[in-house]
Formats: C-alpha cells, sequence, structure tokens
C-alpha cells in the first residue's frame, strides 16, 4: 500500500477514536423534558437565526482576526523608526488563530449569551438536539477545545506579533520570536553575502527557495528570510539595500548545504 494512501485511512480512523471517547467520557446530557416551547417565559429565535448569527460571528473573527494580527505584526514596525525595506513573518502565519477561532468560539459563545437572555429555553434546545446527533456533551468539547486549544495557539501567536526585520539607513534591526527588544547591527559588522538558490527535500529533489545570509564579524550568520520562517523568499527591495549598504558581492550556492 503506497504511503501516500495513509492519510485517506488514517484520519477517519483518528476521529472515530476521539468521538467515541468522548462519549465515554463526556456523555451526553439528555433533557427528556424538552418536547416543545411550552413555558410562557421562554422565547423562541426564528428558523435559521441561531446558525445565522454563529455563522456571521465565525466570519467576523476569521476576517477581523487575521487583518487585525497582521495590521498589529506591521503597527509595532514602526517603532524601528524610518525604513528602507522591511520583512514580516509569512502572512499564512496570521490565519491559524482566527481559523480556530472562528470554528471553536462562536457556537459555545452564542448558547452562553442565550441562557442569560430571555430565548434560555432556545440554548436549552439547541443543546439537547447536538448532544442527540453526537452522542457527546457538545458544550463541554467546545469549551475544552477553546481552552486546550484555542487559547494556546492565542499565545503563540501573540508571541509572533513582534517578529520583523527592518533596514534602515545606518543599521540592520532584527525582531525575534517573543522579544520586544530588537536585535541591532550595523552594515559594517556583515563581512560576507552568500546567495542560496534553494534546499532539498527529504527525497532529495529540489526546492527552489532563494536566501540571502549575512556572516558578523563576531561569527553570527543571519539569513535575510527569517521572519519568513523559510515560507517566502528576500524581496527584491530588501536585497538591493544591502547589497548597497553593505558593498559586498554575494557568493552563489545552491542549497545551504554546499556553504562551508
Amino acid at each position: 500500500m503506497a504511503y501516500s494512501s495513509l492519510p485517506k485511512f488514517f484520519v477517519p480512523l483518528v476521529i472515530g477514536v476521539v468521538f467515541s471517547l468522548f462519549r465515554r467520557y463526556f456523555p451526553a446530557k439528555r433533557d427528556l423534558t424538552l418536547q416543545r416551547y411550552d413555558r410562557p417565559e421562554g422565547k423562541r429565535l426564528p428558523t435559521g437565526v441561531f446558525s445565522a448569527i454563529t455563522i456571521a460571528m465565525g466570519i467576523a473573527i476569521a476576517v477581523g482576526g487575521y487583518f487585525g494580527l497582521l495590521a498589529t505584526n506591521h503597527f509595532l514596525a514602526k517603532a524601528d523608526g524610518p525604513a528602507l525595506a522591511q520583512a514580516f513573518p509569512v502572512a499564512v502565519l496570521w490565519c491559524f488563530l482566527p481559523g480556530f477561532a472562528a470554528l471553536a468560539v462562536p457556537w459555545p459563545f452564542t448558547i452562553v449569551l442565550l441562557r442569560r437572555s430571555t430565548y434560555h429555553d432556545e440554548a436549552a434546545y439547541v443543546e439537547d438536539e447536538a448532544n442527540s446527533k453526537s452522542g457527546f456533551d457538545c458544550f463541554r468539547i467546545m469549551v475544552g477545545m477553546n481552552i486546550f486549544l484555542v487559547l494556546p495557539i492565542a499565545v503563540f501567536t501573540f508571541l509572533a506579533l513582534p517578529e520583523r526585520l527592518t533596514l534602515t539607513d545606518h543599521e540592520v534591526r532584527w525582531t525575534h520570536y517573543a522579544s520586544v527588544t530588537p536585535e541591532v547591527f550595523s552594515y559594517a559588522d556583515i563581512v560576507r553575502l552568500t546567495a542560496v538558490e534553494g534546499y532539498r527535500l527529504r527525497d532529495g529533489t529540489f526546492k527552489a527557495r532563494k536566501d540571502l545570509l549575512m556572516d558578523l564579524k563576531d561569527g553570527r550568520r543571519l539569513s535575510a528570510n527569517a521572519v519568513g520562517d523559510g515560507g517566502s523568499e528576500p524581496s527584491a527591495k530588501l536585497i538591493d539595500v544591502l547589497l548597497t549598504k553593505t558593498g559586498l558581492v554575494p557568493s552563489q550556492i545552491r542549497t545551504l548545504e554546499s556553504l562551508k
């Protein structure tokens, strides 16, 4: 059996096992008294409104979260002052938190809001219907996802917000992951530039991914693509500034393994 076909069997198996564990350790709490809306103090939302609220909330979280994180990352970069060129993390990095939050937050959050309103009966019926279909306590599972999945992703994402590389008129300012203080060095500290064409995958095939390595006087080696985590290439503007400011001619290598 080809390894490429393993996910087709592995993913459904994992989902089945996880759902079985949910049903065993978080069994559904059914309320058999919920037969109809006969409580005078309760109200019912029009058909489809609950779904529309959760979908709209999910879209708002996904779109607003992505652009909010992206804008924050760029806003923090203004602290470096006037820049000739800047590099930022790949944009897809800001999709993970909004994406997971959009899936996990709206449903339990809307349930909580309905519980505290005159539509508390609606919340009870929605929960009971979800529990009966899944066989486990959906509200507890969704809250757990927010605590043990979305929250850790949020922490790691916020630590990435300061990341950027800034080239000013006199120096290079490199702000690393989980750091608010940039690493600063002058262009005169760069003694060698090396242009890399790409890298090799585990199967030996070549993957084109340009990079520019900077060797410093103190022995450190910095990558112009470090803030992109290998998911992007240094911009032509950034490379042009480095070449102009250092006055160095970069040596050419095919992969990093070729560098001595």
